[in-house]
This record gives C-alpha cells, sequence and structure tokens, in this order.
C-alpha cells in the first residue's frame, strides 16, 4: 500500500487537479493508494504521523504531491522512519528539491515512475536545533536549506494569505518571489548575528542573508549554492555582507546562473556544524516554512530519508 498525501493549495490548484488525474491511473488501483489531503498550513506533519499509527497494513512508500513547503511537513512528521520511501511529485510554486534531486519526470509519468521501477537514494536531512525566546529548544528538520535575512522575510511575505490574494488577483503568481522580494527590499535592512562555523566564529556580524544549503536551489530555481551537493555530509554556507539596494537587485539577477559567489560580499563556505545567535529574536526560513529563534546549531539530522526518483 502507497500512502499518497495533497496539499490541493499547492500551485495555485496544479497539485489537486494532479492528484485527480492520478486517481484516474489504473496504477493507483493496483498498488493499493490511499489518499489523504492536507487542510491547512502544517497539517503535513500530523496528517502522516497519523495515517501511520492507524494503518496496520505495511506500507511501501508515502507519495507526496505539492511544492517544497509541504514536503517540508511529511519530512518533519517521517524523521522516526527512516526507511519508510518517500516520493515527491512536484507541484507547487517553487520545486526546488526536484531540481536538487535531480528529478527530470513529471506529473503522472512520474508517478508511474515511482510506483514501478524507482530508484532510491539515502539522503541526511538537515536539523536544526533552536532556542527559542522563552528558552523552549525544540528540532525542526529541512531538505532545501535555512536561511536568515533577506531570504527569510521573503518567505513570510510570500506565505502571508493576503499578498497571495494580491497575486493572484494581478494574474502574477508565477512572479510571485519576485514581487516579494521588492516589497521586503523597501524597509529591509540586515540582520545581526554571530555565526560559527565548525566552531570558528566568522569575522562578519552584519548580513544581507545567511542561507544554509542542502542543496544548489532555492526560490524557484535560484542557484544559491552553487557547490551544494545533497549527498554531501557538509553543507554549504552562503554569508552575503549588506549591500546596497540597487546592488541586492544585481545579485539577484545573478543568482539564477550561480556567478553571485564572485562578487566581493558575497562568500561561500562549508561546514557540517553551523551556529546563529543573536540577542533578539531573529527570523528563520526552513524550506520557505517561517520559524523565530534567538539561538540555533544547525547539522546534518543523524537519520537518513529514503527519497525515491526517476
Amino acid at each position: 500500500m502507497y500512502i499518497v498525501i495533497t496539499n490541493p493549495m499547492a500551485g495555485n490548484g496544479k497539485a489537486k487537479r494532479l492528484l485527480e488525474e492520478i486517481q484516474n491511473e489504473e496504477l493507483f488501483t493496483i498498488k493499493n493508494c490511499r489518499s489523504f489531503q492536507t487542510e491547512f498550513a502544517g497539517h503535513g506533519k500530523t496528517l502522516i504521523q497519523s495515517v501511520l499509527r492507524t494503518h496496520p497494513i505495511p506500507i511501501n512508500g508515502v507519495i507526496v504531491i505539492g511544492g517544497d513547503g509541504t514536503l517540508h511537513e511529511i519530512v518533519n512528521g517521517l524523521m522516526n522512519y527512516p526507511d519508510l520511501p518517500v516520493g515527491f511529485i512536484p507541484s507547487g510554486s517553487g520545486n526546488d528539491f526536484a531540481k536538487g534531486l535531480g528529478l527530470r519526470l513529471q506529473g503522472v509519468e512520474l508517478f508511474r515512475k515511482l510506483l514501478t521501477t524507482p530508484n532510491a537514494s539515502r539522503i541526511k536531512i538537515g536539523q536544526a536545533t533552536c532556542k527559542h525566546q522563552n528558552q523552549k529548544i525544540r528540532d525542526y528538520y529541512f531538505q532545501n536549506s535555512l536561511g536568515t535575512g533577506l531570504d527569510s522575510e521573503i518567505a513570510l511575505l510570500s506565505n502571508d494569505s493576503r499578498f497571495r490574494k494580491e497575486v493572484k488577483k494581478w494574474h502574477i503568481s508565477q512572479l510571485q518571489y519576485v514581487v516579494a522580494l521588492f516589497k521586503t527590499l523597501k524597509k529591509f535592512k540586515h540582520v545581526e548575528a554571530e555565526v560559527d562555523i565548525n566552531g570558528r566564529t566568522v569575522k562578519y556580524k552584519s548580513f544581507l542573508l545567511t542561507t544554509i544549503a542542502n542543496h544548489p536551489f532555492f526560490g524557484k530555481g535560484m542557484k544559491i549554492a552553487p557547490n551544494a551537493d545533497v549527498n554531501s555530509f557538509s553543507f554549504s554556507v552562503i554569508l552575503i555582507e549588506p549591500l546596497a539596494k540597487w546592488k541586492v537587485l544585481i545579485l539577484f539577477l545573478t543568482v539564477f546562473m550561480g556567478v553571485h559567489t564572485r562578487l566581493r560580499k558575497v562568500h561561500e563556505l562549508s561546514g557540517s556544524s553551523i551556529k546563529i545567535k543573536s540577542t533578539v529574536p531573529i527570523l528563520l526560513q526552513l524550506d520557505g516554512q517561517s520559524y523565530w529563534c534567538v539561538e540555533c546549531h544547525v547539522k546534518k539530522s543523524n537519520n537518513t530519508l529514503v527519497f525515491l526518483t526517476d
């Protein structure tokens, strides 16, 4: 049996339409697929945990239909099931993990491949141990990247329901990240934080952004960390010092080609243990989802997850 988790809102309804196509496939019945849909933001984690607890029949795998945010929720719900294969059918707005994983097929064709003759990769997921302002400590997991600064502010705005309705109203959903960049840049200054990489404190204290990447892509295909490798035991760490706003726009254009790391105030480092600490709460994005903390320790999780690929 396969569990199929779909976020019907992903990709402005694209995921829901894709699920309907997949449910009409003969393979959906042959493989005894069971379909479940998320109902609100954050639901994916508790939904997959509930499904796994209540289904006594052995489960062959979990298929996720949605975007990076949906997959993020499912990944956080599966860390106690390291041997349960996960297949990702990208149908959201960004789908960066699909690029990082090297998926070539899409939609129904990818569904058929994942359920019949898939390849499998065991991947170490990023783990962020975060201390909150109330001193509580929680672990969060990410498959793409963790960041603070401009990218986390853009993610916060992009996830705002009013903002989403606005870009949908003007039929510019495909440019959602670009619109969010321009709106955020108007008021954004920089982030003050101390960053340690493998026990050594970096000399920079002010950042436009700090991104800890598990693979090269974020923000709908931007190659933020050209040297990152999803199969590596280390992260690629991108540190960008504060820039004038017009220089940020130039930076934005170069990121798509991955040549921004040649700029003087852009630094690409490597590390397996990264700590971010601030005297005030800082906003983080993990796979485009927003979290607040005052201190964060990032490493590769001890557990790996099995991802099905084409």
